[in-house]
């Protein structure tokens, strides 16, 4: 058991609470942010300013996330730094209304959180993938943040610096979203899973089929006139979806279509008993492991 204060709580229970939350948060920010681009294309920016001030204060509690899951002092200072600058944003914004000029300060503003968060990052982990994959985002981010200030020409189009801040503010946090729901799967265990067993020979060759599958597609059947157009139907048989925006007419296409399908239910179904399989060969081998170290540490008492 783990103590958190007052509140004893197991380490699963703390991280669901932590995820669960994550999540709350993230939504709220979506939403708060589409109503904001919502009234600010209908130029209601006073109601905008409202929901942009709401924005930026859970926005900067989203950051106390990064500390509850890793409990360090330079994940504190990083929630505390950019919670400051958020709640300034918001400020800002609540008192920019009709103020282009404000809103270009708090799209500068925005950015330059984004760039400290990086620079923790930095500070956090100094392999060279991460010191690159950074310094690259802080150097899109500087050049957004001096865009910003650049007048427009355009009528109309003085407000577009904090409806790029929103749109950015959307994308990071869909990124968020995926991230607390794969937050289990170990993308680099499934990668190794996949070079390390048959299972990348049969996704080629699934791939191979939808490509091939595309292109008799697009010459043989009139409602499918592309081979992008192809390829999105190959994915929906695959998938077993079945959209229903394109449909196979001619004899040929119907007998890839049905061979498609069969291939794809097939791949589908070796491909989960092998990543299941290896998963759970995985678990059990922690398995023996933490049960001999309970062992051990009960024969030493």
């Amino acid at each position: 058991m783990k103590s958190r204060g007052f509140l004893k709580i197991s380490a699963d229970a703390y991280r669901i609470i932590v995820i669960v939350l994550g999540s709350i948060l993230s939504m709220v920010v979506l939403s708060f942010s589409v109503l904001a681009i919502t009234e600010l294309q209908y130029s209601n920016y006073e109601q905008a300013s409202n929901y942009l001030f709401i924005n930026f204060l859970v926005l900067g509690l989203t950051r106390l996330i990064t500390w509850l899951r890793e409990k360090t002092k330079l994940s504190f200072l990083r929630f505390v730094v950019l919670f400051v600058f958020n709640v300034a944003i918001g400020v800002i914004a609540y008192f920019a209304r009709s103020n282009p000029y404000f809103y270009s300060l708090c799209g500068g503003l925005f950015c330059l959180t984004i760039i400290l968060s990086r620079v923790f990052k930095i500070i956090q982990d100094h392999s060279v993938r991460s010191i690159v994959l950074n310094a690259i985002i802080i150097l899109l981010f500087t050049f957004l943040a001096i865009g910003l200030f650049i007048p427009f020409n355009e009528e109309g189009s003085e407000f577009a610096p904090i409806l790029v801040v929103c749109i950015i503010i959307i994308f990071t946090t869909l990124t968020e979203v995926l991230s607390n729901a794969f937050t289990q799967l170990k993308f680099k265990t499934l990668l190794k899973i996949v070079f390390r067993t048959f299972a990348f020979e049969i996704i080629l060759g699934l791939l191979t089929m939808m490509v091939a599958s595309a292109l008799v597609f697009s010459l043989f059947e009139v409602n499918i006139p592309t081979f992008a157009d192809g390829l999105w139907y190959s994915f929906a048989v695959v998938t077993t979806i079945g959209f229903g925006d394109y449909v196979a007419v001619t004899p040929i296409g119907r007998v890839f279509t049905v061979l498609l399908g069969i291939y794809g239910i097939i791949v589908v179904a070796v491909i989960t008993s092998i990543i299941v399989n290896f998963y759970n060969e995985t678990a059990g081998k922690k398995d023996v492991k933490e049960l001999k170290s309970i062992k051990d540490e009960e024969k030493k008492k």
